[in-house]
């Protein structure tokens, strides 16, 4: 992310001497990082046919790698936009999840195939959070069962498996045909939809709370901290720093629904949800943008 910030400083710096490719955001490796102030006054979008970029002043926004930003969304678009227009007087990156993920679907920096991403996503089920319910505190196993195998529970429905909570280290009711109905699923969403649900993914270590999570029968804030029962256990026998304990459940928050914004957004059209259809017609309805 420093690489992206100097090189916004760049295009800042070829923009008022006249040098060429002003809008060309591009990769260099800077010896210093130094805060950049806002170098535009507004933001806006601008669109082309079916698909959209987003307007820093005059000046098309860009990726990392000097591609052209397109989103083919205008609601993610218009998010993109907005995520640029709340800087302040300096440029922070970090929180800008949805830009974030934008570039990576356009770049895809490391060269992935649809295949090769459905197969990240799938190397977190075999060590997913919620198979893995503790024994060693009897209440905590409680607790765990009561809130993590429903969930399970609803997971095998959807593609009709039969996963089961394990004891040892993998899941070992993970067999071929399990995988390749997920896998199937996942290459339905789109190439795109697919780095917003690895990006889920990672964010709760939990594949089957991502996608309770993405056919809204559980909350962001739900999935957050279902993805957490044995941290917030020992916090409610032990004690905890309120402060760090808040800010680290918050930023899961914000990314997990940056993260569920973009695959809404960003599905592949032909995707049929697994979610009931009479259920949040405002997401059904966003699903058609």
């Amino acid at each position: 992310m420093f690489q992206i910030v100097a090189s916004i400083a760049k295009n800042k710096l070829q923009r008022n001497f006249k040098l060429p490719n002003i809008t060309t955001i591009t990769w260099f490796q800077p010896r210093r990082f130094y805060a950049i102030n806002k170098f535009y006054k507004t933001t806006n979008i601008i669109e082309n046919s079916d698909s959209y970029g987003v307007l820093l002043d005059n000046s098309k926004l860009k990726t990392p790698l000097g591609k052209e930003l397109v989103i083919n969304s205008k609601a993610l678009a218009l998010a993109v936009a907005e995520e640029w227009g709340m800087q302040k007087e300096n440029i922070q990156l970090d929180p800008m999840h949805l830009t974030k993920l934008c570039f990576m679907a356009v770049d895809n920096p490391s060269d992935l195939s649809e295949h090769e991403v459905v197969q990240q996503i799938l190397s977190y089920l075999e060590t997913d959070t919620v198979f893995f319910i503790s024994d060693t505190d009897e209440e905590l196993e409680k607790m765990l069962t009561e809130k993590w195998l429903p969930l399970i529970d609803k997971f095998n429905g959807y593609f009709e498996i039969n996963l089961k909570p394990s004891k040892g280290i993998y899941v070992k009711s993970f067999d071929a045909i399990t995988k390749s109905l997920i896998e199937k699923y996942l290459l339905s969403l789109g190439f795109p939809a697919l780095h917003g649900v690895l990006y889920a993914v990672e964010t709760l270590k939990s594949i089957v709370l991502a996608i309770c999570c993405l056919h809204q029968d559980i909350s962001v804030k739900d999935a957050v901290l279902l993805s957490k029962m044995e941290e917030e256990y020992q916090c409610m026998k032990w004690g905890r720093v309120d402060w760090i304990k808040d800010y680290m459940d918050n930023d899961s928050v914000i990314r997990l629904s940056a993260a569920m914004l973009f695959i809404y957004y960003s599905l592949n059209p032909k995707h049929k949800p697994l979610a009931k259809k009479d259920s949040h017609p405002q997401i059904q309805q966003s699903l058609k943008q």
